[in-house]
């Protein structure tokens, strides 16, 4: 496999150097210095979302890494926290986005040292009930979740391939995460 081809600019907030590795595939990416989002479509790098959070983030796997998972290389070029908070309590985890020029993007995320692959599906689950619980059914099987939650974007670093901002929120649902979890380590 070929390296794919690396684009050097700079931030318009600070003035340090922005790296694009997915090139044409990003909309967004995140200044590894001031922690600014930049429309990664712009040629000037317009400024999205100016960096607020008081909080910063240091991956464990730096942005560039280049390593092979399930046979492929992949080369991780964004990262992220996300946080929920249940009971009064906030639970954070990383999700870094992965990159090959063959094989598009793949996700791992981490928690509490637990290491997930993860891909996204070409078709939608189809919503059901098992009994008298929501549930999903898909590739001819039945999942029943236990939990729905809000999870919010608290750090974005790098590229990313939808616009991301610091204070998104996404509804996270267990059966979806369920599913997920079984099928990337399936497939």
């Amino acid at each position: 496999m070929t390296a794919p081809a690396v684009s050097s600019l700079s931030c318009p907030q600070c003035g340090a150097a922005i790296t694009l590795r997915a090139l044409d595939q990003a909309e967004t990416v995140a200044c590894a210095s001031c922690g600014s989002v930049l429309d990664a479509r712009d040629p000037n790098l317009r400024v999205l979302q100016g960096y607020e959070e008081a909080q910063k983030f240091t991956p464990q796997i730096p942005l560039g890494t280049r390593g092979v998972l399930k046979g492929e290389k992949w080369e991780v070029v964004g990262f992220q926290v996300r946080c929920a908070t249940i009971d009064g309590s906030s639970y954070y985890w990383d999700e870094y986005l992965l990159f090959n020029p063959y094989k598009g993007f793949r996700y791992l995320s981490e928690f509490q040292g637990h290491w997930n692959f993860i891909r996204t599906l070409s078709a939608l689950p189809v919503e059901t009930r098992s009994g008298m619980k929501p549930a999903i059914f898909m590739l001819g099987r039945t999942y029943v979740g236990f939990d729905s939650m809000a999870a919010k974007t608290s750090f974005v670093l790098g590229e990313f391939p939808w616009q991301v901002r610091v204070g998104d929120v996404v509804k996270v649902d267990t059966r979806s995460a369920v599913y997920l979890s079984r099928v990337a380590t399936a497939g």
